[in-house]
């Protein structure tokens, strides 16, 4: 019989290997058969090439979102993220070939994805639920094609945890300087990068332990934006003010003409303003893209239902967010409240997919903290334990590989390949807000009129 201390070992045996085989499978496609993009669309790179042509359209005093204007790598998505992180990124890369880059990034990557598994791995001392969390991180396909493309959602995965596991530390040893700091840096990461944050912003508000480190993100995060706004260097290709507010005001007509997607990848002057990464996040998240590489809700109904669904009912989820962060605000025991806390930020990290129109598969890596985390528990309930088994099911590879074969074009095709990334989410979602609801009944509710500091 295996002891305890044989299967941790071979866990992380098997956990290195095969790590090794995701980054050797890079050069030599191994895996290629288990994704559409790998076995078919051959874009490898493709969202890391953006990152660069950005920084270097900015030091040439063009539009960092100016994708196209350039030619660094073969082919690039448009560049979307906060104007603050290619500046960041850019520099560090910049002086290399596009594919030597490539290369270092997705070693900064999986440094980060490493990163990520330590802070969880932390809040345990049981060397099997270490070694099982290391695996959970690092393993899983939606890591893979995350490498593959090139995307920095790694930086997401990283602020996700952190913010995670700063409240969990909260829970239980108090708002030390450290969890702030864990804290602060989580949203930050996210902020200037993937802002998945925004929703969960809240009720970090509302709780005593997080409203000043919030506080001072967000002081952060606008000062920097604006700067990025109103600074010419910095802003080369604007438009004014009224402009903006006109857009903002008719997220309708950004989906009309801001949408690279539909508008054959043309970067009208509108999109050339640093606004347009705030812009599109108002106007495209209705989008829908029935392509089988969108691994969103709404991509899901609507290719299942064969129409478009709602758009009202992917508000749903958002709202329930809101209403359990008020619920929680009023729980009277400390500690229940914090532990329902965690649950619904851990829910709200999942609102992209079932709120979003456009979601890919290597977003899937931000399900890996919150059933890594819970994971780390002494004692698990059969809730607990059902959302890490359903976090295992998308460490999985998706249904692709069962209907490769077919033509990828038809929704039934699409249907089936969506099926084991959106339900299981889906329910990890309505479990974590069960239970957080249940803990706030159990906590008992009480009034609270006055927010003070």
């Amino acid at each position: 019989m295996i002891s305890r201390q044989q299967t941790v070992k071979l866990i992380w045996a098997f956990t290195t290997v095969w790590v090794a085989v995701m980054l050797l499978s890079l050069r030599f496609n191994w895996l290629g058969r288990f994704f559409f993009d790998t076995n078919h669309a051959h874009v490898q790179g493709i969202d890391f090439f953006p990152i660069e042509r950005a920084f270097l359209n900015f030091i040439a005093g063009r539009s960092q979102f100016d994708t196209f204007a350039i030619a660094y790598g073969p082919y690039a998505t448009w560049y979307l993220y906060h104007p603050a992180m290619a500046l960041i990124i850019g520099p560090i890369l910049w002086a290399f070939t596009p594919w030597t880059a490539y290369a270092i990034w997705n070693f900064i990557s999986m440094s980060l994805m490493a990163a990520s598994t330590f802070a969880i791995a932390s809040r345990t001392h049981d060397p099997l639920r270490r070694a099982l969390v290391a695996l959970l991180m690092l393993g899983g396909f939606p890591v893979y094609i995350m490498l593959y493309v090139g995307n920095v959602q790694a930086l997401l995965v990283l602020s996700i945890t952190l913010v995670l596991v700063s409240v969990d530390a909260m829970r239980e040893v108090g708002a030390t300087p450290r969890n702030q700091a864990l804290l602060l840096t989580g949203l930050l990461v996210s902020l200037f990068s993937k802002p998945a944050v925004f929703a969960m912003l809240p009720l970090l508000l509302m709780l005593k332990q997080t409203r000043r480190t919030t506080l001072k993100a967000i002081g952060i995060y606008a000062s920097v934006s604006l700067a990025f706004l109103v600074v010419p260097a910095l802003n080369p290709v604007p438009i004014t003010w009224s402009q903006r507010i006109d857009l903002a005001t008719h997220p309708t007509l950004i989906g009309q003409t801001m949408n690279v997607y539909t508008n054959g990848f043309k970067v009208t002057p509108a999109m050339k303003d640093n606004s347009v990464h705030w812009l599109a996040m108002l106007g495209l998240s209705d989008y829908r893209f029935l392509h089988v590489d969108v691994y969103s809700l709404p991509a899901f109904l609507d290719g299942l239902l064969h129409t478009r669904t709602l758009d009202a009912l992917y508000r749903v989820p958002g709202i329930f967010i809101l209403e359990m962060s008020a619920l929680v605000w009023f729980v009277r025991n400390r500690q229940l409240r914090l532990e329902a806390a965690l649950l619904v930020l851990m829910a709200a990290s999942l609102l992209v997919f079932l709120s979003y129109g456009l979601v890919w598969e290597h977003h899937y890596t931000t399900v890996f903290p919150v059933a890594a985390l819970l994971l780390t528990r002494k004692r698990l309930s059969p809730v607990e334990w059902t959302i890490v088994a359903l976090g295992t099911v998308v460490w999985l590879p998706s249904l692709y590989f069962t209907v490769s074969h077919q033509d990828a074009a038809l929704l039934s095709v699409q249907t089936v390949i969506r099926l084991d990334r959106v339900v299981p989410v889906l329910a990890i979602f309505c479990l974590l807000l069960l239970r957080a609801g249940n803990l706030t009944l159990k906590g008992g509710l009480q009034p609270r009129p006055v927010i003070s500091g």
